[in-house]
Parts: C-alpha cells; sequence; structure tokens
C-alpha cells in the first residue's frame, strides 16, 4: 500500500496485530475468536503480518497464537484491538504503553457516553495516559479500523480489494450500513474508521489524514457531534478543497441529538451551523443514509461528469413513465420532450404501434422485444447513439438490461448485464452523455463492481437516481469556485 509521513500513517499500516478479549464461544458464524478476530482472518492480513490473539484461558484460536496478555506476546506489537469490559481497560493501557503499541482501538462501551463523572473522568485519564506514552487510541465504544490493502476489518463478507473512497463514522452500524451499501454497488474503499466516542483521535485527525492520503479520492461520512469546531472547520475546508466530501449528521432533531449523547457521548449541536459548514468548507450534507449512497455512487461514475439537468427516460413503460416523470421535475431535474427530428429518426427503425419516442423513450422493435443489447446489439446501440445526440439529452436513466424474464438462468442473466453495461461504458465515452442504470443492486450481483470500474452509475429507483442527480447539480453550483469533479 502506498505510504506517506503523515502522522496518522502508520495506524493504518501495523506491522503485528492482537486481538485482546478474543471468544472462547462460537460466533454468529460458528467460529470462536469473535467478530474482530474473524473478520482479520477473512481479510488475510495473517497471511502478510504477525496476527495474535489474547485470553488466558486458550493458547490457540482458528491457528492464531493465543497469549495470556499483550505483555507474553514475544514479538513486537503495533496495533491492539480491545474487546474487553471498560473495567479492565486502565490496565490494558499500561500493558499497551509497556509493550510499545502504537495504537489501541478499544471496542468497549461504558466508558464517557454514559454521562458518569467518574466514567468520563477514567477516560479523559486513560487519553492522557496513552498520549504521554506516544500511543494513539481509536474510541472507545467503536468498531476501528477498516484497511483492505493491509488486511484489517472490523466485519465478515466485505471486499479484500481496495478502493478509492475513505469512510468516517462515529457509529458502527452506519460505517456498516456505508460498507455494504456502497460494495455491493461495487464501489471500494481505500480506509474506513468508526470512532466512536472519539476520546482521543476525533473526526478533524482523520478528514485531516484523509487529504493527504494518496490512495483516497473521494470521501463519506457520519457525524453525530463536533468535538472541536474550529479543527473539523480546518480540516473539512483543506479536505474538501481536494477531494469530494460528502457527510450525513446525525442527531438533527432534539430526539437524535438525545439519542447521540447516549450513544457516544457527542453534543449534536444545530443542523443549520453543520448545513452553513458545509456550504462554506464545499463539503456536502446529505439529509439521509439513502441519499448519501446514492450520491457516492453518482459522483464516483461518469455522472459527475453531466452537462445539465436534462434527463431523457428510456425503457420505463406506460403509467410508470409518468411517474417516473413527475419524480425528476419535483427532484429539479427536468424531462423534455426529444426534438421533432430525433422522434421522426427513432421511427424510422422502431415500429410505431406501442411505443413511446417523445420522452419518456418506452420503445420495442416488435411485441415482444424491448430495446436489448443482447436481443438486437445494432437496433439497440443505434436507439442510443441517436438519443444521445439531442440537444435535449444530458444524462439518460434506464432500465434497459434489467427486465428479468422469468425463464433467464442467472449465467444468461449475467452475461446480458455484462453486456449492457461495456455498452453503456462505450455509449459514454463516445458522446459525453453518462447513463444510470435504474437496477437494484442485488438483482445484479457481482456485475456492480464491473458498473463501477466502467463507470456506469447503478442506482435502486428512478426516484432516487433523481434525487442523487439533483443534489449533485447543486453540490457543483455550491462548489463554484473550487476545483470540478474530475
Amino acid at each position: 500500500m502506498t505510504r506517506h509521513d503523515h502522522p496518522l500513517d502508520p495506524i493504518f499500516h501495523p506491522r503485528a496485530t492482537a486481538v485482546v478479549g478474543v471468544s472462547t464461544r462460537p460466533s454468529f458464524d460458528g467460529q470462536l475468536g469473535g467478530i474482530f478476530l474473524n473478520a482479520i482472518l477473512e481479510q488475510g492480513y495473517h497471511e502478510r503480518h504477525s496476527l495474535y490473539a489474547v485470553n488466558p484461558k486458550m493458547t490457540e484460536v482458528r491457528g492464531v497464537p493465543c497469549y495470556p496478555s499483550v505483555l507474553d506476546i514475544p514479538g513486537p506489537v503495533d496495533h491492539v484491538i480491545s474487546q474487553i469490559p471498560a473495567v479492565g481497560l486502565p490496565k490494558l493501557v499500561d500493558e499497551c504503553i509497556a509493550k510499545g503499541v502504537r495504537s489501541l482501538h478499544s471496542f468497549t462501551a461504558g466508558l464517557a457516553e454514559t454521562g458518569e463523572p467518574e466514567l468520563v473522568a477514567e477516560q479523559n485519564e486513560i487519553v492522557a495516559k496513552a498520549r504521554a506514552a506516544g500511543m494513539r487510541l481509536i474510541g472507545p465504544n467503536c468498531m476501528g479500523l477498516y484497511v483492505p490493502g493491509v488486511g484489517l476489518s472490523f466485519m465478515p463478507r466485505v471486499a479484500r480489494e481496495p478502493g478509492n473512497i475513505f469512510m468516517l463514522s462515529q457509529s458502527g452500524a452506519n460505517a456498516s450500513a456505508m460498507l455494504y451499501g456502497l460494495g455491493r454497488r461495487g464501489l471500494r474503499f481505500s480506509k474506513g474508521v468508526s470512532y466512536g466516542n472519539g476520546a482521543d483521535l476525533r473526526a478533524h485527525d482523520f478528514l485531516d489524514y484523509a487529504a493527504a492520503d494518496p490512495q483516497t479520492e473521494y470521501v463519506v461520512g457520519y457525524i453525530e457531534g463536533v468535538q472541536d469546531g474550529r479543527r473539523f472547520l480546518e480540516a473539512l475546508r483543506k479536505l474538501a478543497l481536494r477531494k469530494p466530501t460528502m457527510l450525513l449528521k446525525g442527531g438533527i432533531t432534539s430526539d437524535g441529538a438525545r439519542a447521540a449523547n447516549s450513544h457516544t457521548g457527542s453534543l449534536a449541536g444545530s443542523i443549520d451551523v453543520f448545513e452553513a459548514l458545509c456550504r462554506q468548507t464545499g463539503a456536502w450534507h446529505a439529509p439521509r443514509m439513502d441519499d448519501l449512497l446514492d450520491l457516492a455512487t453518482v459522483v464516483t461514475s461518469f455522472v459527475r461528469r453531466a452537462r445539465g439537468r436534462n434527463v431523457t427516460i428510456v425503457g420505463a413503460g406506460g403509467g410508470t413513465a409518468v411517474l417516473a416523470s413527475d419524480q425528476l421535475a419535483l427532484a429539479g431535474l427536468r424531462v423534455p420532450s426529444l426534438p421533432v427530428e430525433v422522434q421522426a429518426e427513432l421511427h424510422s427503425f422502431i415500429p410505431i404501434a406501442g411505443t413511446s419516442v417523445r420522452n419518456p423513450v418506452d420503445a420495442t422493435f416488435g411485441r415482444d422485444h424491448p430495446l436489448d443489447f443482447t436481443h438486437d446489439a445494432e437496433l439497440t446501440r443505434r436507439a442510443f447513439d441517436t438519443i444521445v445526440r439531442s440537444p435535449t439529452t444530458d444524462i439518460i436513466f434506464t432500465t434497459v438490461g434489467g427486465s428479468f424474464m422469468r425463464d433467464e438462468d442467472a449465467a444468461t442473466r449475467e452475461r446480458r448485464i455484462r453486456v449492457t453495461i461495456e455498452e453503456f461504458a462505450a455509449l459514454q465515452e463516445r458522446s459525453g452523455v453518462p447513463i444510470v442504470m435504474l437496477h437494484e443492486e442485488h438483482r445484479i450481483g457481482d456485475a456492480a463492481v464491473h458498473a463501477h470500474q466502467r463507470g456506469v452509475a447503478l442506482v435502486p429507483s428512478i426516484e432516487r437516481a433523481a434525487r442523487a442527480v439533483a443534489e449533485l447539480m447543486e453540490w457543483r453550483e455550491v462548489r463554484a469556485g473550487l476545483p470540478e469533479f474530475e
């Protein structure tokens, strides 16, 4: 993996890792060790680096040597993941300092987020001791690090191959939502951090790192409370100037703010202030998790090059097309009729009966054969080439490629989807008009990775695609004077 001289870089490249408090009971997948050890083994960290477990009741777990304490491990240890209860954390910190550990991630809850004065004081004491010794803390009360290029992970069944998106989340559950939600669409991550209470390392520290990380090109994040307003503003401004940054804010209502305070000990603050901060820095505040996932999908695709707000819908039929047009208009996009000469050209090879070529374009080559590259590639390609030449087409939303026949086997479906993706990728490159495929990612399967690699956006519904593209257009206007999304 690429290394650089940011002071936090060693945290993301541990040469040896120990998981303290590994479980002696099988987890949900039937394996001993617990979620962290099993996720790291799944990532293959142990194939490249030293991996240890700590539990005085075992000497080995799933092939990993297990020791009574961190101090009993024979070799050096850079990173420690703690699963032990909060009562044991002060002793563990002392052992890690004595061992020369560089970073400690504490999954443990039950400290400052409780609001109990003595536990707040204990957390502060732990942080002060660690900082004085040169050791950094991640958490407490968090999931920690996901670094696929190294082999670290806090969740099973996430991609092993690295990408270009940095994920930051104060919440472990929302970190998983971003990793799984974007991962299913083929997006991949440079690093991921769930930082919980942020007792030592906080949001601004990781934003500053993301700005310097050459592997990171985009940033997504979930924030509950800003713990140091001035430093957060400075870090976000530096980051958003260089890299598209999309943030979801939790605790925007009084009930949500109360939940955030009990969750990570965060004072959520005013949503108006947070939105103003995003506008000032050029970052984008997404109102919902779905919006964050969809916006990240379109920003990392060819859609970021869209010339304007005019959308041509291809493949949606009848009443679906009517509702789709309404949704786009409500989102602030336009669905203009194709020029009469474009309609005439389409009708020169598409039968008039049962079709519409005004916009939306609901076209068939006969009663049983809708537009489809595997059925009639030449005519389907000709139809799309005609549409992208229209001055009213800035972007295409399409369901083509997703009409799954009942008798279609998985191999045939996979082939058809991949052929469609390749056709759309080539169309984007030769025309400059982006394509949004309106298909649920679980119906696409592994082809979603192919779609993202080829720059074709995959969004589950036309309503969500409309919001995402409208947000992208508005974000570009907000960023006037800052670098373009290229």
